[in-house]
């Protein structure tokens, strides 16, 4: 088994919650990021249910940016926004990914992030 995502566009590390008055909530950019890796992850896995074994993720960053510079983004928040658009939709629950591989690349023609899953 073997799934392959792609989500053009400029890959969006997750921000920080805000906060107002006693009121959390996610910037829009996250929420909007999310909402575009759901909507990818619904047309590729079709009729297909979540998975539910036990996973291994390749993730692939294609940015603007160098993969050195500060904008470029943590690769723990770009996950947060990634997987968190994923849940429920291909697997039911991120706690399923056991093994997880990330790169981060130029590309300054064609932004995206690809994400490989199989099962560990």
């Amino acid at each position: 088994m073997r799934i392959k995502i792609v989500i053009e566009g400029e890959p969006i590390p997750a921000a920080r919650p805000r906060f107002s008055g006693r009121r959390c909530y996610q910037p829009a950019r996250n929420v909007e990021y999310q909402r575009e890796v759901s909507s990818t992850a619904r047309l590729e896995m079709g009729e297909r249910a979540p998975l539910t074994a036990a996973l291994s993720a390749v993730i692939k960053l294609y940015r603007k940016y160098r993969p050195t510079a500060r904008n470029y983004g943590d690769v723990d928040n770009h996950l947060k926004n990634l997987f968190d658009g994923l849940n429920g939709i291909v697997f039911e629950d991120d706690a399923q990914i056991v093994r997880c591989v990330v790169e981060k690349h130029m590309d300054k023609e064609n932004p995206r992030a690809e994400i490989i899953l199989t099962e560990a």
